[in-house]
């Protein structure tokens, strides 16, 4: 799915109300595979998953990290 942080907020600030859907369905799919690989054991599989939902989080919250990310920058230039 996304291998960045920055693909995934590029991914969501272009994202329409059906992509923001899917992308919350997504991540409460991959917080459930995450918990299920925990119980399993394989701590591998489930650091991919969690990785996944967490690039999801981010892509839905892309307009809010982007304007922090803009701030900062403001912040550092002067």
């Amino acid at each position: 799915m996304f291998r960045t942080t920055n693909e995934a907020i590029n991914y969501g600030l272009l994202a329409g109300t059906k992509d923001r859907r899917r992308l919350a369905e997504l991540r409460k799919e991959f917080i459930g595979q995450t918990d299920r690989a925990l119980d399993r054991g394989q701590l591998d599989l489930a650091s991919m998953f969690a990785t996944q939902a967490q690039f999801c989080r981010e892509a839905l919250e892309a307009e809010i990290l982007d304007a922090r990310v803009s701030e900062m920058f403001q912040r550092a230039r002067v």
